[in-house]
């Protein structure tokens, strides 16, 4: 009989799981007996170290592996795993080693769910937009009998976009096949989004008061579009939104 149901979130950088899907992770963990696991591709190592600088450059991903952990159990994440990557260099790993390293993390966790970014990146980096593609590329290639039931791509639906700041790519809220409401959960992703120090200026920039706890400025709810499920005869149908990544799925499997 299968265990307890599993979500595994595969992003590029540490903050990238709280900017995108810090009230769903919040939610699961506080709401369900679902396990929840992160992989960072990178140690964020090409980022800022805070203005003042809070470390040396060499310092900086041992620093910000450290600030993803305290994020983490902040959210409520069963478990995280941070890959040797270089940061903005994403795109130049071979897709099939990217792919292979994605199969080899599904084997180990047994997900039901695969959460990873849009297309587009959200932000448009290229890490992101590489961590989506061999995401993708490793659902529709793996073994028969996997784990894995849905592949969702985070988003934020074009008018919940703030206006101002760095420019980003959004989807329509008619394309939006999935909403996780959390606003029990603004307080709590602030606080995570607090842990990534290094990163302030980011964080005031897309949560504007974030860090010292205003929530003004923090989503309550996080947008995804289902891009691919293996359920027999399910499909999400964008004009009646998705509540639960485990929709459409049996009671018992």
């Amino acid at each position: 009989m299968k265990k307890e149901r599993s979500i595994l979130f595969l992003f590029a950088h540490p903050d990238d799981e709280t900017f995108t899907s810090g009230i769903a992770i919040s939610k699961y963990a506080a709401e369900t007996k679902t396990q929840l696991y992160l992989i960072s591709a990178t140690k964020g190592q090409a980022g800022k170290a805070g203005d003042p600088p809070l470390c040396k450059p060499s310092e900086l991903p041992a620093y910000r592996e450290q600030e993803l952990l305290r994020a983490a159990n902040v959210l409520g994440l069963s478990r995280v795993e941070t890959w040797e990557y270089e940061d903005k260099h994403l795109s130049d790993v071979p897709m099939a080693e990217l792919v292979a390293s994605i199969h080899e993390a599904i084997a180990r966790y047994q997900p039901d769910v695969v959460v990873t970014f849009a297309p587009h990146g959200i932000s448009g980096h290229p890490d992101h937009q590489a961590i989506s593609a061999a995401a993708t590329q490793a659902v529709q290639t793996l073994p028969a009998g996997s784990s894995v039931r849905k592949l969702y791509y985070a988003t934020r639906a074009t008018d919940t976009v703030p206006t101002g700041g760095k420019p980003i790519f959004s989807d329509p809220y008619e394309t939006i096949t999935t909403v996780i409401q959390g606003p029990t959960y603004v307080k709590q992703v602030a606080a995570a989004l607090a842990e990534h120090k290094t990163q302030h200026l980011s964080v005031e920039r897309v949560f504007p008061g974030a860090i010292s706890g205003d929530t003004t400025h923090v989503p309550p709810q996080n947008h995804y579009i289902l891009a691919w499920s293996n359920l027999p005869g399910y499909a999400a149908n964008p004009q009646d939104k998705e509540a639960d990544f485990f929709a459409g799925f049996p009671l018992h499997e």
